[in-house]
């Protein structure tokens, strides 16, 4: 008989969701080095169900098609693998009740003996795994330690493999709330900004005050700008990670495009010979930064201005300067709306936003915040 030595689809789709595809390759790999050395003719790994009632078959070697789809999921407590799971011993026995349970005739044919041996990681029992023999097999103590071994590697990968699934699965649901918290504090916030000035716009067209209805619809237009933009960013964002290189990195590369896209020369100068913070403070300082940048590049009408980091003691400072023509007096509230989304970024780190604009013209924009380091694991 030809041995099918990958698993059928059908098999597949039976895999705890724990376990990713790698896994099953992974196991099957094993399971093939495995099976060559101690002269098997297949090999099996099984894990249990969610509610620890069935094995489910999560790789195996040298088993023929319709075996491995019989074989996908089986009681708990089934045969020689549910003696060798109760007492967490390697068992060996004949096959007479896997032909009894499935009814295939490679048990008692091709396959005579089949060896159960437990897995256990950290007192955990985490799965099993077999080995078929076309005769009866008996357990010597140097076959039995290197069993052991061959347990203990295929526990640690699919400890490994469930641990790992579970880390993208929480990092997936991490970025979901770090999107929805994006969309809430920017394009929400600037959407309800909107609706309450045309709400002043209104009032102010039926008073027939041309000049306040005027500025409101300059609010209005800056409002629905800002939404635009931040979309773009949104889009932009999700579609490429914080730069993997750090926020250093991402700062040059910031200054770059910003010379390259603006008649503004911008000179930057970075005092520090790297940042000690977490991943999200660093991807909260440079959106800071970015969005401090675009307000200088659409709305200071500067030629000039400069990017500064440093530290004083233990709070990080980013100080972006312009010559342009300052915050004009009928502004928004705290001189343009994108800063209130700015603040609110800051207070995420812990720190704040200080504005100075000179009546001569020329604007200041400081962001301060804790030099918390990153935790070590």
């Amino acid at each position: 008989m030809i041995y099918n030595q990958a698993m059928s689809a059908a098999v597949k789709e039976s895999v705890p969701e724990s376990y990713s595809d790698e896994c099953t390759t992974l196991m099957e790999s094993f399971l093939g080095t495995i099976v060559k050395m101690t002269g098997a003719i297949a090999g099996a790994v099984r894990v249990p169900s969610i509610d620890g009632q069935e094995m489910h078959l999560v790789g195996s070697f040298g088993l023929p098609e319709e075996v491995s789809c019989q074989e996908r999921i089986v009681d708990w407590g089934c045969g020689t693998c549910g003696v060798s799971l109760r007492e967490v011993e390697i068992r060996s026995a004949g096959v007479g009740a896997c032909a009894k349970r499935s009814g295939i005739g490679f048990f008692g044919k091709e396959c005579r003996s089949v060896v159960a041996v437990p897995l256990t990681s950290r007192g955990k029992m985490i799965g099993i795994f077999n080995l078929f023999f076309t005769s009866p097999q008996e357990i010597a103590e140097e076959t039995e330690n290197s069993l052991r071994s061959f347990g203990e590697l295929i526990g640690i990968a699919l400890e490994n493999s469930k641990q790992a699934k579970e880390s993208k699965r929480i990092s997936l649901m991490t970025e979901r709330r770090w999107m929805a918290n994006e969309i809430h504090d920017s394009l929400a916030q600037t959407m309800v900004y909107a609706r309450m000035r045309m709400s002043l716009l209104l009032e102010a067209i039926k008073s027939r005050d041309e000049q306040l209805a005027i500025r409101y619809v300059r609010d209005v237009n800056d409002a629905l700008a800002s939404g635009q933009r931040t979309v773009r960013e949104l889009i932009t964002h999700f579609r490429s990670k914080m730069d993997p290189l750090g926020l250093q990195h991402a700062l040059k590369g910031l200054v770059k495009e910003f010379n390259e896209r603006t008649d503004i020369r911008l000179d930057y100068s970075n005092r520090l010979s790297d940042f000690a913070l977490p991943p999200e403070h660093e991807l909260q300082a440079f959106h800071i930064v970015r969005e401090i940048l675009t307000n200088v590049a659409m709305h200071s009408r500067a030629t000039h201005a400069s990017l500064s980091v440093s530290r004083d003691e233990d709070r990080y400072l980013f100080t972006i300067k312009d010559n342009g023509s300052g915050i004009p007096e009928i502004a928004p509230e705290e001189g343009h709306y994108g800063l209130t989304i700015i603040r609110e970024r800051a207070m995420r780190l812990g720190g704040k936003i200080e504005l100075e604009s000179s009546k001569t013209g020329g604007t200041k924009v400081i962001l301060s915040f804790p030099a918390i380091q990153e935790a070590t694991p």
